[in-house]
């Protein structure tokens, strides 16, 4: 019928047969007026035939083609109209965000011992959620977002078998940032809702324009929490710093930077051994503060020349997120050859004595000593004899150590003395000051090794002598470095395990130092560590000063010593005590000596750990003078990692004297790099030197969940926390925000067609000859 029609109104396009046609009116008229019109035509029609002397069938079928076609008339004059709209629908949209960052790799999800990775708990989710997701994408447009630091897109077929693709290598979590990227993309579009997928772990929180755009559009957030709702703490080995080279049977200290992330304070064990046997070489206990650092000191004796290898693992006691990072390797080069040690005093005091014995009974120290008197005559004594003290830097490298006792400069040289401070700063000899009463300290100002000096002399009373006995206790920049460990942890009573109370006590007479040196705080120099104090009988709170400062000058290391009393310590254990004070120094001292004295080229790389993007600092160091005197013009490196290198060239340096060459180097990503050198005329340096470089923002640091962002975020703007099983009622919850949107409707008029006016005329024609033939006007 509706074709029949469209033919025979000639439609074509738009016409009866397209079931979204209407028809209609261009000018509508009311029902009850279209009652009153037909009424009136009739009437007036049936009027003007009623006295028409003609049959009544007649007149009724004369009247009947007047209203009709009064009627067509009437119909046409008010427009009829075929009207189609062009109405369509914008369907709203969901923003899917999936979190890619590498912290979705940390197993915290689950149960123990079952845990499995974020990630894996992801895709879980997703497979089962499959059918709702399908669901929703075919009655919304959805988004499907992956994020990191930004936001990008992730391939639509996700839903499809074998779904979401790819391992999460995104350093760092920006959900602020990424949620405002997500609305600019969808920004003009009926958005219903985002669901977030991630752990809440995030280096931005999102900002007050985002929130108040979700809450102007009333869109909410659905979170779907990944990894553990209460967040796993995790302990982590941040720095392993050793000595390089160390003498055989020296005590070996390890020093150990634990970092921990988590709300309360961690406890974990903190073990060292021996990587070649495995075996435990010494434990120690730690509680780290929440969210906080601690550095633990872990020491060993090795009595095998060699390199070796040390292993220190970290034990939590409590769960622990990241299990990788618990571990770290350091290696040691042993050297067995004897601590080569000059020993230089003024005149035989008790002090020099007991020192003199001391150090020739040491099986592992060659000594050399010397008495200087005013008119240069030397009394030797020691394990090698020498008839003169060295002339040059040459003779001073036979020395690893050189103690200066209480004599006066003049004895030694002006040109010796800094033949010496060249050997202490470049090759990193030890030296020790002796201090006494007759010229240690104050006679030595002006002179070339004033500066190894821990104090300045130019303070006025840096330097006195305390007026009454003193005894000594040792501070905990002594405990770090492993000194001073006049006892075990049996034999101590105070809070200092290596300390025995009874050493500082003044009632047992022999602890107390009858000469001791008060140097002034404000004389002490801004690098100088005090090692050891000395306290009065009225105790610390009257007023300390220190008995043993440390300072570092040049590569070498100086060591002040404010009283020549030691010696008395003999009387309460005899040699122990005073042992147990001297020897671990003087080796300590020796070992950057040792470090230089065998190697021809230095080479340092600065920071070891170090950030993308920046300056790591290199330098290498020519030792061996035949390097020096061909006057390099520069020195190449070589900086690798596992898959590339790059080459950096080093210039000289400006005070160097033709020996130290320096440049630059700038990491652009993380690894861990080897710094060697590569140059034809340089020896290499062994294994060079280790980078480990790392994201500013490398969220490794802290792996914890945060889902109370999340919680918060959702609950802000009216959505909710969703897990696996309320995905299920997800379609269900979002708000229908689909648009219509109406356009110009196609019309097809119809008063206009053909059809019309035929019917028209025929009706004026029937009437026409049906009164002709009755005869009527």
């Amino acid at each position: 019928m509706s074709g029949f029609l469209d033919t025979l109104f000639g439609l074509d396009g738009l016409g009866f047969s397209d079931p979204e046609a209407v028809f209609g009116f261009a000018r509508p008229v009311p029902a009850w007026v279209w009652a009153i019109v037909v009424a009136v035509v009739v009437a007036i029609v049936a009027s003007s035939y009623a006295r028409l002397s003609v049959s009544r069938p007649v007149r009724v079928a004369l009247a009947s083609m007047r209203v009709v076609f009064i009627m067509v008339l009437l119909v046409v004059a008010c427009g009829p109209e075929l009207r189609k709209s062009n109405e369509r629908v914008e369907p709203d949209w969901v923003v899917m965000m999936i979190d890619r960052s590498q912290s979705m790799m940390i197993a915290d999800a689950g149960v123990r011992p079952a845990l499995v990775s974020r990630e894996e708990q992801l895709q879980e989710i997703l497979g089962a959620s499959r059918p709702v997701l399908v669901s929703i994408d075919a009655n919304k447009r959805v988004v499907w977002l992956g994020f990191d630091s930004s936001v990008y897109e992730l391939d639509g077929r996700l839903l499809e078998e074998p779904g979401l693709q790819g391992v999460p290598e995104g350093r760092s979590t920006a959900i602020g940032a990424s949620m405002e990227a997500a609305l600019q993309r969808v920004a003009a579009r009926p958005l219903s809702a985002i669901v977030l997928f991630s752990d809440g772990q995030s280096v931005d929180a999102v900002s007050r324009a985002v929130r108040r755009s979700l809450e102007r559009q009333r869109v909410p957030v659905y979170a779907v929490a990944l990894g553990s709702a209460d967040p796993i703490s995790d302990m982590s080995i941040r720095r392993v710093v050793a000595p390089e080279v160390v003498f055989v049977d020296d005590v070996v200290t390890v020093g150990v930077e634990i970092e921990h992330r988590g709300a309360t304070s961690g406890r974990a064990r903190l073990q060292l051994r021996d990587a070649a046997t495995d075996e435990l070489v010494d434990e120690q206990e730690v509680e780290v503060a929440a969210d906080g650092t601690a550095t633990v000191r872990l020491s060993t004796q090795l009595s095998e020349a060699g390199g070796r290898r040390l292993t220190v693992t970290l034990i939590p006691e409590q769960d622990d997120l990241i299990a990788d990072n618990n571990m770290a390797q350091v290696s040691v080069e042993l050297v067995d050859r004897p601590l080569r040690v000059l020993y230089v005093d003024g005149y035989p005091r008790w002090e020099h004595r007991y020192l003199k014995t001391l150090l020739l009974r040491e099986r592992s120290i060659r000594s050399s000593s010397l008495l200087l008197s005013a008119n240069r005559r030397y009394l030797q004594e020691g394990d090698v004899e020498i008839d003169a003290l060295p002339r040059s830097v040459e003779e001073w490298a036979e020395y690893d150590v050189v103690v200066i006792g209480d004599l006066r400069p003049e004895l030694i040289g002006e040109d010796t003395l800094i033949d010496l401070r060249q050997h202490i700063a470049e090759r990193g000899a030890g030296l020790i000051w002796a201090s006494g009463p007759g010229a240690v300290p104050l006679a030595w100002r002006g002179t070339a090794l004033a500066d190894l000096l821990p104090m300045s002399l130019d303070v006025e009373q840096a330097v006195r002598v305390w007026r009454e006995p003193v005894t000594m206790r040792r501070t905990v920049a002594a405990a770090d470095l492993s000194l001073l460990e006049m006892s075990d942890a049996t034999s101590a009573t105070s809070g200092d395990a290596g300390w025995p109370e009874i050493l500082s006590d003044h009632n047992t007479g022999w602890a107390r130092l009858h000469w001791a040196q008060q140097i002034a705080p404000a004389a002490i120099k801004p690098g100088a560590v005090a090692l050891a104090t000395f306290e009065t009988e009225r105790g610390a709170a009257d007023g300390t000063s220190p008995a043993v400062l440390m300072m570092r000058f040049g590569a070498g290391v100086s060591v002040y010593i404010a009283t020549d009393e030691t010696w008395r310590w003999r009387y309460g254990r005899g040699e122990d005590l005073s042992e147990r004070f001297w020897v671990p120094m003087i080796r300590q001292l020796g070992r950057a000596s040792l470090a230089r004295g065998d190697r021809a080229v230095l080479l340092t790389a600065s920071p070891e750990a170090a950030l993308v993007g920046q300056p790591v600092r290199i330098g290498v160091e020519l030792l061996d003078q035949s390097l020096i005197d061909s006057r390099a013009s520069a020195v190449s490196v070589r900086v690798g990692s596992e898959t590339s290198g790059i080459r950096v060239t080093l210039d000289p340096q400006a005070d160097g004297r033709g020996r130290h060459f320096g440049g630059t180097w700038v990491p652009d990503r993380p690894g861990r790099y080897v710094v060697a050198i590569d140059d034809p005329l340089i020896p290499t340096t062994g294994e060079g030197r280790v980078v480990t470089v790392v994201w500013p923002d490398d969220e490794s640091r802290t792996p914890q969940t945060n889902h109370e962002l999340l919680r918060e975020l959702a609950e802000s703007t009216g959505g909710s926390i969703l897990t696996a099983d309320g995905l299920a009622q997800l379609e269900a919850s979002l708000p229908n925000r689909a648009v219509t949107i109406a356009g110009e409707p196609e019309i097809r008029t119809l008063w206009d067609r053909p059809l019309v006016l035929v019917v028209l005329m025929v009706l004026l024609a029937l009437e026409w000859v049906g009164r002709r033939v009755v005869r009527l006007a």
